[in-house]
This record gives C-alpha cells, structure tokens and sequence, in this order.
C-alpha cells in the first residue's frame, strides 16, 4: 500500500471541509426550523411557552409534600422511571429521598 501524494491529502482534507459545512449548514436549518415550529405552537396554544421550572412551579402548589421543586423534579423523574420500568434499586433510592 503507497503513501497518498500531497495533491490526494489535499483533495481528501478539501472533500473533509466540503462535507463539515455541509453538515453544520444542514444542523443550522434543522435548528431553525426546529424553532419555528416550536414558536408556531406556542402561538396556537398547542404548548405553553413556560419554562421548565416554571411548570414546576406551576405544580408545586397543588401536590401537597411536594412544594420544593427539587422535590418536585425527583418524583416526576421518579414516575418517569417506573412507567419505563427502570431498575427497581433506582426506583427505591428515588422514593427514600422523597422522605
């Protein structure tokens, strides 16, 4: 197997180039278009345009023991686990550190 020449290397480094600014435009449009769609769902009322800890906050008041967020984000995350039924040791930890 022979060593590539120096006019290969810099057809291969200026084909690695070509395909980066490929990529990143592509991962550009994606993340625009992503928040477009987001932006026009928040205006259909579809989602609300809260942030995640504001939707915390929004239920923190009405699960009684759960008024810290922290609290909060446990116990979803707790119910989150079982639904996917995740290990049952995780499962126990999550809910003594609700205690």
């Amino acid at each position: 197997m022979s060593m590539p020449d120096s006019s290969q290397i810099n057809k291969m480094r200026q084909d690695a180039i070509r395909r980066s600014k490929e990529m990143h435009s592509r991962a550009l449009r994606d993340d625009s278009a992503k928040q477009e769609i987001r932006a026009d769902a928040v205006r259909s009322g579809q989602i609300s345009g809260h942030s995640p800890a504001g939707i915390l906050d929004l239920f923190a008041g009405d699960i009684p023991g759960l008024n810290d967020p922290d609290k909060l984000l446990i116990a979803a995350l707790l119910l989150l686990l079982i639904r996917e039924g995740a290990d049952i040791k995780l499962i126990l930890a999550l809910g003594y550190i609700l205690l």
